[in-house]
């Protein structure tokens, strides 16, 4: 593609998988790679999901740490370690069941949440700094009998898109290498244990996917200038990988943001980052480049709440929000009435529909907590509405488009 283009080098960006896709193309065709981007790096010979229970215990024992420094977060939630345990035991001992709406219909449904259900979703709050806020309030609920926002995240964040590709990718480049004596190890003391290993290696003896030899591991050595940004507390891709890659990369920094995650969302200063990938495609070099923004990047606060009540509305005053909003990135959301008292969104970037309950005509939130809409209205109708998440707006303003 690069020379059918015509383009003699190519500045190549990448985020988790994607930054071994560079990797590799960076070992396979050196000279034509002008600069490297890596966001959250998988090193090449990583043997996912080997790792993830010991990073992902790492991530939640740094998060519980964090809440205990924190006045507001220690006082509301002075047992997380214990509530963390007490409802993967609860869960384990019989499957909860809860009741939840599905955000693709609007319709409710009755969820079973077994231990290594419960024990997944944590993990994926971890994948992201603003999720990753709300899990002690979610823990702490689920402590004292109420399981929905924790059900409610599962049923919005569970599944894979494209389960053939991830296949394809995983049982080649990582399950295939993967030793039996390395699992007990690796696993123990965890509390994901090596239930999601199992379930891998299970699908992929039912897959037939390509053979590599180890070569494939080897790690990729370059004097392309490359960038590497890791999360300090990151469930999927460790900082580690991104140090162990930087030591093979003679031009390569390696920049670990302090509380964050395989996601930032939610992070002050998030735009740091690609503030910092457009400096180095600029210049084309990382001699000289300021990264002093990353140590001003700071976590969002802990949700100690699930949000403003629910209010009831009549059906003109959700019709009236109903459409298309678009913001200045080209970036667009879609609101439509769900079974005649919600809004559901639907996303132009491929992201899960979500389903809002109101908390006033203009204002929404998601079930569950963390993010919220505001709809500004005029002479009657909506013409813009902007996204929140933990408080903080989430970029400008959508305007109403159709």
């Amino acid at each position: 593609v690069r020379a059918a283009l015509g383009y003699d080098q190519l500045n190549i960006v990448g985020g988790s998988y994607g930054t071994r896709s560079e990797l590799i193309f960076m070992r396979r065709h050196p000279s034509s790679v002008r600069t490297a981007t890596l966001f959250r790096t998988v090193a090449n010979d990583a043997t996912t999901p080997l790792q993830f229970a010991r990073i992902t215990q790492n991530a939640l024992d740094g998060l519980i740490a964090e809440c205990a420094g924190d006045a507001e977060c220690h006082k509301a939630f002075p047992r997380l370690r214990e509530e963390v345990s007490e409802i993967l035991a609860r869960a384990g001992k019989e499957p909860v069941h809860v009741q939840v709406t599905d955000p693709k219909t609007g319709k409710p449904f009755d969820l079973r949440l077994t231990r290594f259900g419960v024990g997944q979703t944590l993990r994926y709050m971890l994948y992201s700094t603003d999720r990753a806020a709300q899990l002690p309030l979610y823990v702490h609920l689920a402590a004292q009998g109420d399981f929905k926002p924790l059900a409610g995240f599962a049923v919005d964040n569970g599944g894979i898109e494209s389960p053939g590709y991830f296949l394809s990718v995983t049982c080649s480049e990582d399950v295939a290498f993967i030793r039996e004596e390395d699992i007990a190890p690796a696993v123990a003391g965890t509390f994901l244990g090596d239930t999601r290993i199992r379930e891998q290696q299970a699908a992929c003896k039912a897959w037939n996917g390509a053979k590599l030899g180890r070569e494939h591991q080897a790690p990729t050595v370059s004097d392309v200038p490359t960038l590497i940004i890791s999360g300090e507390r990151d469930p999927a891709t460790p900082a580690s990988d991104g140090e162990k890659t930087v030591r093979n990369l003679r031009h390569g920094i390696h920049l670990v943001v302090a509380d964050g995650s395989h996601s930032n969302n939610g992070m002050k200063g998030q735009d740091c980052e690609l503030e910092l990938m457009v400096k180095l495609i600029e210049s084309g070099t990382t001699e000289g480049l300021d990264t002093s923004c990353v140590a001003k990047m700071e976590r969002p606060a802990f949700a100690l709440s699930v949000g403003d009540p629910e209010v009831a509305l009549a059906a003109a005053d959700l019709n009236r929000l109903t459409g298309t909003y678009r913001e200045e990135s080209g970036f667009e959301v879609s609101f439509d009435v769900v079974d005649g008292k919600h809004l559901r969104a639907s996303f132009s970037d491929g992201q899960p529909p979500l389903v809002f309950v109101p908390t006033s005509p203009t204002r929404f939130r998601a079930p569950y907590g963390g993010l919220g809409i505001t709809f500004r209205v005029e002479e009657g109708k909506a013409v813009g509405v902007g996204l929140e998440q933990g408080g903080q707006s989430q970029g400008g303003e959508l305007k109403r488009v159709r």
